[in-house]
């Protein structure tokens, strides 16, 4: 629930952030599950990839989507100050802000993409930052 994790150490304006699951209503139903478990703000739904531009998401969540869907989504989603996360974007050069991997151990790490965090407004506490992983 590395997700989670890294949404704790970030400042919202609302206090009850919403979190869009795009395309992959197993994985909404396992953060719900974890958020009902650990009590986090965070409210979860399970969206379609085109439900972005009405819905109003303060967090999504990217886990079978390209990295150029997912900067199209992201720059004509509803809410300009969108922070994004993807299991599928490997280099993390567009598209999400975290991008989640497994190295070769099996453990969760991450790489940030700076620009699109930028992009996010979001604030994240910048010692989450220095966990991330290098690009090569």
């Amino acid at each position: 629930m590395m997700t989670l994790s890294i949404l704790s150490y970030a400042k919202w304006n609302t206090p009850n952030p919403q979190l869009c699951v795009v395309d992959n209503a197993d994985y909404a139903t396992q953060f719900g599950n974890y958020i009902k478990s650990t009590k986090s703000p965070v409210t979860v739904y399970a969206i379609h990839a085109n439900d972005l531009k009405s819905r109003k998401c303060d967090v999504v969540f990217f886990s079978n989507t390209v990295a150029q869907t997912e900067q199209a989504l992201i720059n004509k989603s509803l809410n300009p100050s969108i922070l994004s996360f993807s299991t599928s974007n490997t280099e993390c050069d567009i598209g999400s802000a975290f991008c989640l991997l497994n190295n070769k151990s099996g453990n969760t790490i991450f790489k940030v993409n700076l620009d699109s965090l930028a992009q996010s407004k979001i604030h994240i506490d910048p010692r989450v930052l220095l966990l991330a992983k290098s690009s090569d």
